[in-house]
């Protein structure tokens, strides 16, 4: 009977590998099936408007999607890049096919002041030309509006809402609830306005806390008001006035949140999206039962001219995302990850200069460091470092940039956070409440006081608080040195507080404020180049990563990746995995000819894939 039923589990296991196997080749044929196919040519009609139409977060860099996500999806829209929102916009300013922009917002769930202001200095050289610009929405939240605000011509759906609440929100604490389940959590900080730890220590926020936070809140807001009002020729108090006093408003318009935006100057039309069409078809003709159109990634697709690197180049890392020892993939900054291409661009002698894009609210501070040192011995190279802040570059993120040549950033821009915080959870008591004890033996007072199920004691509390202290002063002084401040003056501005971009330049933690692009030439400048070419560089993509990215361009239309295929001097944008083979090594060609072999037999693989041919340095498919 034993042998039986093992006889019968072997059999069942043997079943479900292959299975399993059977399952797995039919998934990978499918998706080398959607890398392969030839998409449609992409032109540009002779006259049309451009929908411009970021979707998801707003990002610097595309990160690779999950193999989950990409069968099962999200639901949610994918991403925007920056880089192709802006170059877009550029090359359609004097592009005479394009007579018109239309924004949609409809899709965009994230984006930060910086990024607002940054996206909105664009729209704004693109409406300098004199083209028109149209915007549609079914609803507008208050991000969404601003960026629709830049438009001549705004149109709301007469079921719509356009709400302008203010910048603030909630936090949630946890003490009590921490203390119910007898979870002590042990903070060290130097700082009086380091918050972070707040959650966990407090039911509510300090008056510390309060004030830097209303501090910050007060100076994005009053950028918001000022662009948005100036956008739609009123006045910022009549803006903060729709503000303060909508609830009064929509009562006296019984309800009707779109008569309200209207009736106050928000809007120009109450109209659904088929008048909205016929309204931009008059401007630039008809297609297809709607507007002459082009999406800007298949614009971008249709305009894009391969970049012939030259002599002379200013290399662009970016640095997005919570800072992290170790390699760490996009999205996040890790400082083996990030200094390996800070070597590279010291050693590549046609990187004449380097910015560092830096959007990351910190993270390690062993990190941060690292990072730091590999950026010195850049500029101790010769080369010059110009840091370009992005959304935010606080704690960690300003840790990294102090020392640069130059600081850009944006009046919108969240920095500074200088201070240092560290925070321990022990469950000892909640071990203790659940019947179950800790007890041992040591040679010292520190052998077993770092075990979060025994708790700490007082010689470990010294350790942990001496090492923050140490950390922070550490962070006063780099600051003080890269910046050339007094150290008593960096030590007023420190403590943790929380800086707008317009603000850190008032106090000396940047030098400038501007763009990305007036960062690179500024570094540029400060390389004496007057004829250079940009280059992003970006940490070669793993082979799984390549298919994921190449699956995700095949299933959601044209995407651009110049932020990563720049760096090995490749198109910006592919739309078959041929564009991509050139970069794989020797393995990963051999990997992949292998998968098609297996999945794919030569008499029933598509046209494209009939020849596969190994060489040298490509891997050809004709």
């Amino acid at each position: 009977m034993r042998r039986f039923f093992s006889g019968l589990g072997r059999l069942i296991d043997g079943l479900m590998t292959i299975t399993g196997r059977i399952i797995f080749l039919l998934v990978l044929a499918f998706v080398l099936l959607l890398i392969f196919s030839s998409p449609a040519t992409v032109t540009v009609p002779s006259t049309s408007a451009l929908v411009w139409a970021p979707t998801g977060v707003i990002s610097e860099q595309r990160s690779p999607a999950a193999a989950s996500d990409l069968m099962f999806g999200t639901g949610l829209p994918q991403n925007s890049l920056m880089p192709e929102l802006l170059e877009s916009l550029a090359v359609a300013e004097n592009d005479g096919r394009i007579g018109a922009l239309v924004i949609d917002v409809s899709e965009l769930l994230g984006v930060s002041p910086a990024q607002l202001e940054t996206l909105g200095d664009a729209l704004q050289r693109f409406a300098d030309t004199g083209k028109p610009i149209y915007a549609f929405g079914e609803y507008f939240t208050q991000a969404q509006y601003a960026l629709a605000s830049y438009a001549d011509n705004i149109t709301l759906h007469p079921m719509g809402n356009l709400m302008v609440t203010g910048f603030g929100g909630n936090q949630l604490y946890f003490r009590d609830l921490l203390e119910r389940l007898n979870v002590q959590v042990h903070v060290f900080r130097v700082g009086e306005f380091k918050s972070a730890a707040e959650p966990f220590s407090r039911m509510d926020m300090s008056e510390e806390a309060r004030a830097d936070n209303q501090n910050l809140l007060n100076a994005l807001w009053s950028r918001y008001l000022t662009r948005v009002a100036g956008n739609r020729e009123m006045s910022t108090a009549q803006l903060q006035s729709y503000a303060d006093n909508y609830p009064a408003l929509l009562e006296a318009a019984n309800g009707n949140m779109a008569r309200v935006a209207f009736e106050q100057g928000l809007v120009d039309n109450i109209a659904d999206a088929n008048s909205f069409r016929r309204q931009v078809a008059a401007e630039v003709g008809v297609s297809n039962g709607s507007f002459s159109q082009i999406h800007y990634l298949d614009y971008l697709n249709a305009t894009f001219t391969p970049q012939v690197p030259g002599t002379d180049q200013v290399g662009v890392i970016v640095a997005e995302g919570t800072i992290m020892p170790g390699e760490q993939p996009l999205g996040m900054i890790g400082a083996d990850s990030l200094t390996a291409l800070i070597q590279q661009a010291q050693q590549d002698a046609s990187i004449r200069a380097v910015v560092l894009r830096v959007d990351s609210p910190g993270g390690s501070a062993l990190a941060s460091e690292q990072i730091r040192g590999a950026l010195d011995q850049l500029q101790l190279s010769g080369k010059p470092l110009v840091v370009s802040m992005g959304g935010q570059a606080a704690s960690g993120g300003y840790w990294i940039s102090a020392s640069a040549d130059q600081i850009w950033a944006s009046p919108s821009t969240v920095t500074g956070s200088i201070g240092v915080i560290g925070m321990i959870p022990t469950f000892e008591r909640a071990l203790s409440e659940l019947g179950v004890g800790v007890d041992g033996v040591g040679t010292t007072e520190l052998t077993r006081a770092g075990d979060p199920l025994s708790g700490l004691n007082e010689p470990m509390r010294r350790v942990f608080q001496s090492s923050i202290d140490d950390t922070y002063a550490r962070f006063i002084n780099l600051v003080a040195e890269g910046r050339d401040l007094p150290r008593e003056d960096v030590e007023n501005i420190a403590g943790g507080r929380v800086w707008s971009g317009e603000q850190a330049l008032e106090i000396g933690l940047v030098d400038q404020l501007g763009d990305l692009d007036q960062a690179i030439a500024a570094a540029a400048e400060l390389a004496e180049l007057e004829d250079y070419e940009r280059v992003y560089l970006s940490r070669p993509l793993t082979f799984g990563e390549q298919l994921l990215l190449q699956l995700a361009d095949s299933m959601g239309g044209a995407q651009i990746l110049s932020s990563m295929m720049a760096a090995q001097n490749m198109p910006a944008s592919f739309s078959g995995l041929a564009a991509v083979l050139p970069a794989l090594s020797a393995e990963q060609r051999l990997r992949l000819q292998s998968l098609l072999n297996l999945v794919l037999p030569a008499n029933h693989r598509p046209d494209q894939l009939r020849t596969l041919m190994l060489c040298d340095d490509c891997l050809a498919i004709k």
